[in-house]
């Protein structure tokens, strides 16, 4: 897929905005290094793990073997490039084009990060835990990003805490951030959204034994510009001790049938009316590999862009809005 680099200005986000990205509730806080602000703790919604195929061959159930004793243990030191890119447009209905592209203008963020798995203690029902048995952080070393313009802004994230509960198979029960006291608004918000890509690509095992060639499902839901519900869909390419290959494939569909256009030039004639979802098509390619002594992928991207066209019932003119979302480990 091809990405162009966008040097737009990106919007700041409320963090409640990041939080319904995975629909997340607080739920909990607790203090953390003087350098950040106290934790927010967020119950994140259970997504769905559906088994296709079990493969052939030699089977075993994978699940993740990353929990250490030494609190300080630094397990992972990675770069990953989060970028993301949204584009809405007008396109008279005979003109339009119905397949998504392959890749789209994009805004990148690399994130030098800086992991460790700890036991999770008991579930607090009080907060909304679930029972989990890993307690991952990330910490976030000195970020870059493609629109030198919120260079300074950015820079002020370095020190930005991610942290979240989970089982061994990787279904993330809670998440916790933690921001710098001296991060910029600008700078928490970019930061923020992109260390929450990084949890809207969930890597979810079944339960069940694996064999090369299996083939799963995760469905969730992400939000962005727009609300989507996604599927994506793993297959086991192979397992070597530690190390797991997997082939992935994203696909994503509106949460909501319809919307309404607040006026837009060009458009007068839908202002005010409700549009219906015409057609909506993901196009996606990647492949990663998990070391399952590690919280991230140790390498690979995942690439995927989706177009959703919106239409009116007495309009020719047709809503296309594109969601770019690239991530790169190593």
């Amino acid at each position: 897929m091809v990405f162009l680099a966008n040097s737009r200005t990106t919007r700041a986000l409320a963090a409640v905005v990041i939080a319904s990205a995975l629909g997340l509730t607080a739920c909990s806080s607790e203090e953390v290094d003087t350098s950040v602000e106290s934790a927010v703790g967020l119950s994140v919604d259970a997504p769905r793990v559906t088994l296709q195929s079990s493969g052939t061959g030699t089977a075993e159930v994978l699940g993740y073997r990353d929990i250490t004793e030494e609190s300080d243990t630094v397990q992972q030191e990675i770069e990953v490039e989060v970028s993301e890119g949204f584009d809405q447009t007008l396109v008279q209905a005979d003109a339009v084009d119905v397949a998504a592209p392959a890749g789209g203008e994009v805004q990148a963020l690399t994130l030098p990060l800086s992991g460790s798995t700890l036991a999770a203690e008991d579930a607090d029902p009080d907060n909304e835990e679930r029972a989990a048995t890993r307690d991952v952080e990330l910490i976030l070393g000195e970020p870059a990003i493609t629109n030198l313009e919120l260079t300074e802004d950015v820079r002020s994230a370095e020190g930005f805490t991610l942290g979240w509960r989970a089982e061994d198979n990787g279904e993330v029960s809670t998440v916790r951030v933690a921001a710098p006291v001296d991060a910029t608004d600008t700078g928490r918000a970019i930061a923020e959204q992109a260390l929450f890509k990084l949890l809207s690509l969930p890597i979810i095992f079944p339960e069940e034994e694996l064999a090369p060639g299996a083939v799963w499902t995760v469905d969730s839901r992400v939000t962005g510009e727009a609300t989507l519900l996604q599927t994506t869909t793993y297959t086991l390419a192979s397992v070597d001790g530690d190390t797991v290959e997997l082939d992935v494939e994203v696909q994503q569909r509106p949460a909501l049938g319809a919307l309404e256009l607040d006026g837009q030039e060009g458009a007068e004639e839908l202002t005010g009316q409700t549009l219906s979802v015409l057609n909506s098509n993901t196009t996606s390619e990647g492949s990663l590999t998990v070391d399952l002594t590690k919280p991230l992928p140790v390498d690979g991207s995942v690439a995927f862009t989706t177009r959703v066209i919106y239409g009116g019932a007495d309009s020719d003119v047709r809503i296309v809005q594109d969601s770019t979302t690239a991530l790169t480990f190593g």
